[in-house]
């Protein structure tokens, strides 16, 4: 049983809270990332399927996820870009009374300059020449919520992502580190 208002609000409060726990990692810091990977992967459904360039992967649990995850912001550490990944937009639709297929656009941000501060510089005439080092790239999640009523109340039984669409996340990440998969 859903709720009245349909699952775009769930899923949207859904995403809004997996951007929190994404943004934790902004500041680089291990204990940050873990935070980080943690929180992300808490947002996961058991058996999560990736789908990435034309291969999938299935991630079981939620420890493998935040296993992954970390070693993931690590590599983006280390690579000398950064995790600070924020949420830049947002779009809902609904699939059915419990699924609805997640939009995001996301841009990682380099030196805590950001694509949006550099527009904003170009539209003040300052700062010419001043550019973003971070890239953009949107990704396409699976929400599924299922409740029941029990006594009148609505009982959250599953809610998470069943998968992940992330082509752009790679391929915007290879043309900007081309070794990041090799080590």
């Amino acid at each position: 049983m859903s709720s009245n208002t349909g699952i775009s609000p769930h899923a949207t409060a859904f995403i809004h809270s997996y951007a929190t726990a994404t943004s934790l990692a902004s500041s680089s810091k291990p204990s940050d990332l873990q935070a980080s990977a943690t929180q992300m992967s808490s947002h996961y459904l058991p058996n999560l399927i990736s789908f990435t360039l034309g291969t999938n992967t299935t991630v079981a649990t939620q420890e493998e996820a935040s296993k992954g995850t970390l070693a993931h912001l690590q590599k983006l550490v280390s690579a000398g870009v950064g995790a600070d990944i924020r949420m830049i937009r947002v779009a809902v639709k609904e699939v059915g009374e419990f699924a609805a297929t997640v939009f995001v656009t996301w841009e990682l941000v380099v030196d805590d300059f950001s694509i949006a501060d550099e527009e904003k510089l170009k539209a003040k005439k300052q700062g010419e020449g001043k550019k973003a080092k971070g890239w953009r790239w949107r990704n396409c999640y699976g929400y599924r919520r299922m409740t029941r009523e029990v006594e009148g109340e609505e009982v959250v039984d599953k809610e998470g992502f069943e998968y992940i669409v992330s082509d752009e996340e790679v391929g915007e990440l290879i043309k900007r580190v081309p070794k990041y998969f090799e080590s």
